[in-house]
């Protein structure tokens, strides 16, 4: 990463072998730069847009982000949506550990049931396929090298790279796989377009990373509403009818003042 001090870097989040009841289930390793950058400067947006629609977190993060940990979240709360940030092989999501992994072929069958989403290199290509094999809803990843140009000053993704990355968080608004699926390709074509103009490279690494986004599963999947923002809609109903009931009783007997 020896680059010009002032121009972009380009991080691949390319992976190594040697290496209840809540809604939404975060894995987000951090032991090198660029799960640093997955962890602390892509992932965030994705719990903070969760969060402001009411859905319940875990955050498996650093040492957390472990296959023990991961195993019992997902026996004590059973979440409906899982997302890892990693490096990654064709058949496995690493750890934070020499040597582990946190998803592989010998686990899919815990995300039965549940939408994934994995933000790591080359898990399309085998692990995406095998969880839905054993049962994941629907599962988003990437079938080769997912890439990213960032400034090395900060380490802030240029403009587009998140956006794009975390635009399958449409799924907490109740969309469709499908449509989650669509409006993030349609995400990298308007960033493309944006740099094509600008910066040539930066818009081909975004176009590598569009044509490597898949959708595995079914695409007519989606996850409900948070239970919380249906409880909270049932307390305002609730609140609006005993304010009205109050109001009518309070009518009901003043009315005999009226007339005097």
């Amino acid at each position: 990463m020896s680059l010009p001090s002032r121009e972009p870097l380009n991080v691949i989040c390319e992976g190594k072998n040697e290496l209840g009841q809540n809604d939404v289930t975060i894995v987000r390793t951090d032991f090198d730069l660029v799960t640093n950058i997955l962890a602390n400067k892509i992932a965030p947006e994705v719990i903070v847009y969760a969060h402001k629609r009411l859905y319940s977190i875990v955050d498996l993060y650093k040492e957390r982000a472990n296959k023990t940990e991961l195993l019992g979240n997902f026996i004590y709360k059973v979440p409906a949506t899982v997302w890892l940030f990693s490096h990654g092989t064709e058949d496995e999501v690493i750890g934070p550990d020499v040597g582990s992994t946190v998803a592989d072929l010998g686990n899919t069958v815990w995300f039965n049931g549940k939408m994934v989403s994995i933000v790591a290199c080359l898990t399309g290509r085998k692990l995406a396929t095998a969880m839905v094999h054993a049962g994941a809803r629907a599962v988003f990843a990437y079938n080769d090298t997912l890439e990213m140009r960032v400034w090395p000053e900060t380490y802030e993704p240029l403009m587009g790279f998140k956006e794009c990355i975390t635009k399958p968080k449409l799924m907490f608004d109740g969309l469709k796989a499908s449509e989650v699926y669509k409006a993030t390709v349609e995400e990298y074509e308007k960033w493309i377009a944006y740099w094509d103009e600008r910066d040539p490279i930066t818009a081909d690494v975004l176009r590598h990373d569009r044509d490597a986004f898949a959708l595995y599963g079914t695409g007519e999947s989606k996850i409900t509403a948070s239970a919380y923002i249906l409880i909270g809609l049932t307390d305002i109903f609730a609140v609006t009818w005993i304010f009205s009931f109050f109001l009518l009783q309070v009518l009901r007997l003043t009315k005999p003042l009226w007339r005097k």
